[in-house]
């Protein structure tokens, strides 16, 4: 995969099939906003680990 820095103000997207880890690699933290496109698509019921397949391999960077 390729591996470009992200920093403040970066904007990133991932396919809805991609595969997602995030690593702070610097000192101060790091703040993640998930945009959501299709407006009123969440149910009441909705929380945020169900709408994803969390990852059992390890990351490698």
């Amino acid at each position: 995969g390729i591996r470009d820095p992200v920093s403040e103000g970066s904007i990133v997207r991932i396919a809805p099939n991609g595969k997602r880890a995030f690593k702070n690699t610097g000192s101060n933290e790091m703040l993640v906003l998930c945009v959501q496109y299709k407006a009123n698509s969440f149910s009441d019921d909705d929380e945020p680990l169900k709408d994803s397949i969390m990852l059992e391999a390890n990351v490698k960077l």
